[in-house]
């Protein structure tokens, strides 16, 4: 069975976590959930065991019967063909071609097929545009579904336990599978479609991030210019009742970065080149912020 994440949380049900005097921050106090005993849990299987997995395995784990396996390390790979359904939670880095490379996901896609898997098998990595439709093709055997998963790093526990939506994508059948897995969630909402759009959404999501960074850094610029605070520019616009929200909305933040907005971005840039002139434009200042960022980094420390 997979060994829970040190640290040590035993929330309420159903809000998981929420009641919490402070947030767990997944990168530096870990999380851990107590299972609780209930008929009808199920016997899942996490495949990568990284900050997504980790926090998949640990919520999952509160809930069912959770087996985990990592690409990397020692692991027991048996017991995952015992799983009804696998989530796939490895690593999709962008490639040198601008595109996300999936070859992680494509082989624990091999092997599963090698070893005629016939549980679910449910992939939680961002994939590049087009992966689900070749992988139907390459696969015919295996029981795909596309849920891509929408989290923080810094909340991963947090927003895996309580999402506010969850995407599935494959057929009828194996999406109704999937979906009662999640039997505990509440309040989120239930968007089930197409590969091709659960492709776009998921890349979509943090491409709109980056868009939202890189005008925030522009009206920064701006006010600075012009002697206005920066803000109460951005209060102004992320008070309006149609945006609610000031994420992404502050200024003095810097240019967009982390492991998933720039790689994403440049996957919908790459993938859609004469259609993403609003991305290019955006990507451009975020990496001139980045490049001016450095540069007075390195001028601080010649000082």
């Amino acid at each position: 069975m997979c060994e829970h994440i040190s640290g040590c949380v035993q929330p309420r049900i159903p809000r998981l976590g929420l009641d919490l005097d402070k947030k767990i921050d997944a990168l530096t106090e870990g999380f851990f959930a107590v299972p609780i005993q209930k008929n009808g849990k199920r016997l899942v299987g996490v495949i990568g065991l990284g900050s997504v997995g980790r926090a998949l395995s640990s919520v999952m784990g509160y809930f069912h019967n959770v087996i985990g396996y990592d690409i990397l390390g020692e692991h027991d790979w048996n017991p995952i063909l015992s799983c009804e359904a696998v989530f796939i939670c490895v690593q999709t880095p962008e490639g040198s071609d601008g595109r996300l490379d999936c070859s992680h996901v494509h082989a624990v896609l091999e092997r599963l097929k090698k070893d005629r898997y016939e549980g679910a098998v449910v992939i939680k990595s961002t994939l590049r545009v087009g992966f689900m439709n070749t992988a139907t093709i390459k696969y015919p055997d295996l029981k795909l579904v596309y849920s891509p998963e929408f989290m923080s790093e810094k909340n991963a526990f947090l927003w895996t336990a309580n999402p506010d939506r969850i995407v599935i994508s494959g057929q009828e059948e194996l999406m109704d599978h999937v979906q009662k897995l999640y039997y505990w969630v509440e309040n989120a909402k239930i968007i089930r479609t197409d590969f091709k759009s659960a492709e776009i959404g998921k890349l979509a999501h943090n491409a709109l991030i980056a868009l939202k960074v890189t005008f925030t850094n522009t009206m920064e610029q701006i006010s600075k210019s012009y002697g206005a605070s920066a803000d109460d520019v951005m209060k102004i616009v992320y008070t309006d009742r149609r945006v609610a929200n000031s994420a992404h909305f502050l200024p003095y933040k810097g240019p967009y970065g982390g492991k998933c907005v720039p790689k994403d971005t440049s996957e919908l840039i790459n993938a859609f080149a004469e259609m993403t002139q609003l991305l290019r434009v955006a990507d451009d200042i975020n990496n001139s912020l980045t490049l001016s960022k450095e540069a007075m980094n390195q001028e601080l420390e010649s000082e």
